[in-house]
């Protein structure tokens, strides 16, 4: 009976293929994570991201803005010209009292200054929300006042020294809402009261002064 006998040959070639197919497989589930997922691709290394360098324009810009921000205020208008920015400044939600409104605008006008810009114009908004109607209705956003300075204006007050009473004096733009102005009239009325008491109290005291000195005088004379 004869038997079918393969080559040894032919025996190695299978057992080579099938172990080239083992290890196609693991190396297969290596790659893939041994989870059936795909390898994560390698990230690529960081990239140094530099920021934009601000102009000397935008840098002059943001501190005029931080400056009206700080103040209570908001930078409503800001333009670059020839002589510097021409500016314009809203401040809401304000008291309807003259003294504060000019405390307020000096210091809004003081953190500008500071800042070192050079200013073209500058123009101040005040308004308010507790003024009513006739009726008694609540009005939004009333303009309660509007102080307009040029360059040269603003160049030349003192800011740190300035007495606000003085803004009628020194600004070239000036408006006042009626109650304000009721208000500052009464203020001149009264600091004239006041003159003239200081005024009278001095001649009082000089009149009683010079009456002594008379009455010296005649003793002097009567012991003559």
């Amino acid at each position: 009976m004869n038997r079918d006998r393969r080559n040894p040959t032919d025996r190695s070639w299978v057992w080579a293929l099938i172990g080239l197919v083992i290890g196609g497989a693991l190396g297969s589930f290596v790659f893939q994570g041994g989870s059936g997922r795909a390898a994560p691709e390698q990230q690529p290394l960081a990239r140094e991201i530099r920021m934009p360098v601000e102009t000397p324009e935008e840098r002059e810009l943001r501190g005029l803005k931080i400056a009206a921000h700080g103040a209570e205020g908001q930078l409503t208008d800001a333009v670059q010209t020839p002589d510097g920015w021409a500016l314009g400044i809203e401040m809401p939600k304000r008291p309807v009292q003259v003294e504060r409104l000019e405390r307020d605008a000096l210091r809004m006008f003081r953190e500008i200054k500071r800042t070192g810009a050079r200013v073209a114009n500058v123009v101040l908004v005040a308004r308010t929300d507790q003024l009513k109607d006739v009726y008694g209705h609540p009005l939004k956003d009333v303009v309660l006042a509007r102080i307009g300075l040029t360059g040269e204006t603003f160049a030349r007050i003192n800011w740190d020294g300035f007495d606000p009473k003085n803004f009628p004096r020194v600004a070239d733009e000036l408006w006042l809402h009626d109650e304000l102005l009721k208000q500052m009239q009464q203020r001149l009325e009264q600091e004239a009261s006041q003159g003239q008491a200081g005024q009278q109290g001095g001649q009082d005291q000089g009149g009683s002064g010079g009456g002594g000195a008379g009455g010296g005088e005649g003793g002097v004379a009567g012991g003559g």
